[in-house]
């Protein structure tokens, strides 16, 4: 059974369809402070960012607490008892688990490198961090030390 709409009633607020026996009303009232508050809601939604926090497990010489922000791009990292803060510069699927995502920092006292860089995976069990220390020289970025490759437990705000 096809619908036949008659159209708008009255002011916009009520439809009708005369399909035969089983004719009805459908009344479909907005008001404009709902529908504004709807409007907001769906537009805001995607503002928010999406903050994660991670960890690190163990004693460690290399990171203590990472986090960054996916809507910025801003990273900040623990390291050493210094607070840098650097970029997110990758982010990928990583199976079914979720995101990888790449690090950048520079730090200010350059002393194991000109640039620290640490990559952050979902496992089954939790997150892995893997970060190294990059040197230039002569205008040739080489890789200098490793970070350390941790377990850290994470979360998303």
């Amino acid at each position: 059974m096809a619908f036949n709409w008659v159209g708008l009633v009255q002011r916009g607020t009520a439809l009708r369809s005369n399909a035969g026996p089983n004719y009805w009303t459908y009344t479909m009232r907005f008001k404009p402070s709902r529908l504004a508050a709807l409007l907001l809601l769906g537009v805001a939604a995607p503002a928010f960012a999406e903050t994660t926090i991670c960890k690190i497990e163990g004693d460690s010489i290399g990171p203590e607490l990472i986090s960054w922000d996916t809507k910025t791009q801003r990273a900040q990292v623990k390291l050493l008892g210094e607070d840098l803060q650097g970029k997110m510069t990758w982010k990928r699927k990583h199976d079914d688990l979720g995101d990888k995502v790449n690090l950048s920092f520079t730090p200010a006292d350059p002393l194991f490198g000109d640039e620290y860089e640490f990559v952050v995976f979902p496992t089954e069990s939790g997150h892995r961090v893997m970060g190294v220390g990059y040197k230039y020289y002569n205008g040739v970025k080489y890789l200098n030390i490793s970070q350390g490759n941790y377990v850290a437990v994470c979360s998303s705000m």
